[in-house]
């Protein structure tokens, strides 16, 4: 797809300089997609801890682990 965007010249300048004769759009579509990658990693990361904050404090797991706890003794 082609899309216009604005970016300040010094932050092109430093990413054309590096992508060498690569085109920039390749260097652009990768590093947006490096992007979403972590932005995914980290809502993920965040429902993850959210999911075992309320687990933890729900009181289902004691009654489902009750029996391993005294399994023994």
């Amino acid at each position: 797809m082609r899309t216009t965007i604005s970016i300040p010249d010094d932050l092109y300048a430093e990413a054309k300089a590096l992508t060498g004769t690569r085109p920039f759009s390749d260097f652009a579509g990768e590093a947006i997609q490096a992007r979403i990658v972590h932005l995914k990693r980290e809502r993920l990361a965040l429902e993850m801890e959210a999911g075992y904050r309320a687990e933890a404090e729900s009181l289902s797991l004691a009654a489902d682990w009750a029996d391993v706890e005294t399994e023994g003794l």
